[in-house]
């Protein structure tokens, strides 16, 4: 079956890093992708979670976080408040909430309020993993909800004042939250983050097709003209508000798979969020026409965009 594809990892603004940027169509040196050539938009990069995975590990998440406290309030009595171990202090954690999460630190922003976050997250087992450079699904689920403070960029100096420890919490939890920030909310944002994609950059990528051509430096049989023609025609569709999204939840029409992971290496922090792949045929017949992109998100789900 032909495919539409979708994979890659917006990364945000993240401490020194190699971040997988997104994938965009060198027009000078590659040749026409197939599916571009047949209509649809050559591979481009999204980022989307599996829902019910996700709701998976906040549960999962939540079990083991109550779990927690309440074998720290397991002396009760007068003095229950004593028996919460010193490692849960009232800077980083002033209280922890229903959900069994740690709530937010302080105020976001400056440095020394991200060093003393990410010190007291140290102190707690929910980030024993996040402390090895381990992405896993409590954390994934703290991101991905918001419950964690924004950590500020550091500079060389202040990743020093923290162990080794603690700059890997610091690095995983940065890089999820640049591909958690990176997702559309709504699906109104998903197109409207589309529209904004088209609406910049395709006069100049178009231009530049063009130029190619003209140049001899891109050759028109490796089907650069039906690829310009699927860029005017989404170009066209921006401009006149004719784009429209569509919620997709039959995986004959698109499949997701979900990352969301971080790896640290000499070269700095990279992550990975999720792969979308389409069926083209299949979504060609199920909305009526060949332009379209699929795409998808852990607060929206699939969804495809076609004009």
């Amino acid at each position: 079956m032909s495919a539409i594809s979708a994979t890659g990892s917006p990364m945000g603004n993240l401490p020194p890093a190699r971040a997988t940027p997104h994938t965009t169509t060198d027009v000078f040196v590659k040749k026409a992708d197939t599916a571009a050539a047949s209509g649809f938009s050559p591979s481009s990069k999204v980022e989307l979670s599996d829902r019910a995975k996700a709701l998976m590990a906040k549960a999962e998440q939540e079990r083991a976080v109550a779990s927690q406290l309440a074998a720290h309030l397991a002396g009760g009595g007068r003095n229950a408040a004593a028996m919460i171990p010193a490692s849960i202090s009232p800077m980083a954690m002033t209280q922890w909430a229903d959900s069994g999460a740690p709530s937010k630190p302080g105020a976001s922003g400056p440095a020394s309020d991200g060093i003393a976050a990410v010190k007291e997250w140290a102190k707690s087992d929910v980030f024993r993993n996040a402390a090895k450079a381990v992405a896993d699904d409590q954390v994934r689920a703290l991101v991905r909800d918001g419950q964690l403070s924004q950590l500020p960029a550091l500079d060389d100096d202040q990743l020093n004042q923290l162990s080794e420890a603690e700059r890997n919490i610091y690095g995983t939890v940065r890089s999820l939250q640049g591909l958690y920030d990176g997702m559309p909310k709504t699906m109104d944002q998903a197109l409207a983050d589309r529209k904004k994609l088209v609406l910049e950059a395709y006069p100049d990528e178009i231009s530049r097709m063009r130029n190619g051509l003209a140049s001899g430096s891109l050759k028109k049989e490796d089907g650069w003209d039906d690829i310009i023609a699927s860029r005017e025609a989404e170009l066209a569709a921006a401009q006149q508000g004719t784009m429209k999204i569509h919620a997709v939840s039959d995986s004959n029409l698109v499949q997701s798979k979900s990352e969301f992971t971080v790896s640290h290496d000499s070269n700095g922090w990279s992550a990975n969020g999720m792969t979308v792949n389409g069926n083209a045929s299949a979504l060609q017949e199920a909305f009526g026409t060949k332009n379209m992109q699929v795409g998808s998100s852990p607060y929206t789900g699939d969804y495809v965009i076609t004009w």
